[in-house]
């Protein structure tokens, strides 16, 4: 007797909840994700409608939308939808400066029985050609480039690379142009070398890195010269930038296992107070921990306050050397705290960093 009693409860409970299961509204969308396929930049906005429909038993409300980037601005249906009626998300996207394809997701909180929805929206975006000025910002004279910065990007030690600007004569007479104050390393070819008028060009430059032993950051000035004339040219710079480092690529997991660790021994050199115009010595300790010698490529601050002395050999396996500095300090009053950065033959200790701190006093 008392199991069927309780079993008429569960049913009867069941039965209640599926009621108002039955009497909640209910979301259909006609399809969930767009393709906008290919637009053009300077489109700018893009637009589509998400048409729905309730196909429930009671009012549809959407309570929120939002979209998974700023570039996406959503807006809704406000009043309720009552069964059997539409409504729709009207979804916006902003090509302008975004060229390349997106995927963007906007997400749909309502009362329905699935009360968060996720549509989806998708294409590519053609970016917009270039103006001349955007083409070629740079102005020397009545030559434009693109850029003064030729940027190598990280090259590694022995291999070669090559980097082109592109640059117009927009003068009514030719142009001869040509590169001076290259370092060893670099080489430039102009092609080609005279530009007639509204002419483009390009100028390929060539990084060697076995010609030059340095590594890390590297900038170098060269001159771009129009028509022989050197010293008319002086204004015309060129930074060439590169980080030259190690391939460790190819290393093998035994050759990784054999290689040196570089352990700094202190976390931090604290140097006091210094007068300013006055300059302190310091030193930290490096150890090898590894199993083949240390050497250790590069030691550089960005300050220039600060000048290390570099470890003339290589550290033996199980060995702890000595690095010496000196910090100059400058006019400026109050705590400092600059970095001293050492380049390694370590796979995994390539790059290390060393915090220096001290006190400029009167």
């Amino acid at each position: 007797m008392f199991r069927s009693l309780l079993f008429s409860l569960f049913l009867c409970i069941a039965m209640t909840g599926f009621s108002q299961y039955r009497e909640k509204p209910v979301i259909s969308f006609v399809s969930r994700g767009f393709d906008f396929g290919n637009i053009k930049e300077e489109t700018g906005k893009v637009t589509h409608d998400f048409v729905f429909t309730n196909t429930g038993k009671a009012p549809l409300v959407i309570q929120q939308v939002t979209a998974s980037c700023g570039c996406t601005t959503p807006s809704w249906t406000k009043q309720p939808i009552a069964p059997g009626a539409k409504g729709k998300i009207t979804v916006t996207y902003s090509a302008t400066g975004r060229p390349g394809t997106f995927t963007k997701t906007i997400t749909v909180n309502n009362n329905s029985t699935e009360s968060i929805v996720q549509l989806s929206i998708h294409g590519t975006v053609i970016a917009q050609p270039l103006s001349q000025a955007q083409a070629f910002p740079v102005s020397f004279g009545k030559l434009k480039l693109k850029s003064t910065i030729i940027p190598f990007g990280e090259v590694h030690k022995g291999e070669m690379k090559v980097v082109s600007i592109p640059v117009l004569n927009t003068s009514d007479s030719s142009l001869t142009l040509s590169i001076g104050n290259l370092p060893k390393h670099i080489t430039a070819l102009v092609q080609p070398k005279t530009l007639s008028p509204g002419q483009k060009g390009n100028i390929q430059f060539t990084c060697n890195t076995s010609l030059i032993n340095d590594w890390g950051f590297r900038s170098d000035k060269a001159i771009l010269i129009v028509n022989n004339d050197v010293s008319g040219s002086q204004r015309n710079n060129l930074n060439i930038t590169g980080f030259i480092s190690e391939d460790f690529s190819k290393l093998t997991p035994a050759q990784k296992a054999t290689t040196p660790v570089a352990t700094l021994q202190t976390k931090q050199v604290k140097l006091g107070k210094i007068k300013c115009g006055k300059t302190i010595k310091g030193k930290f300790d490096i150890r090898n921990t590894g199993k083949l010698p240390l050497i250790i490529r590069k030691i550089f601050s960005d300050c220039n306050c600060i000048t290390a002395q570099l470890q003339p050999q290589g550290i033996a396996a199980g060995q702890t050397a000595t690095i010496n500095f000196s910090v100059r300090a400058g006019k400026s009053i109050g705590q400092k705290i600059e970095n001293v950065n050492l380049m390694t033959n370590s796979p995994t200790t390539t790059d290390l960093q060393l915090p220096v701190s001290w006190e400029t006093i009167r």
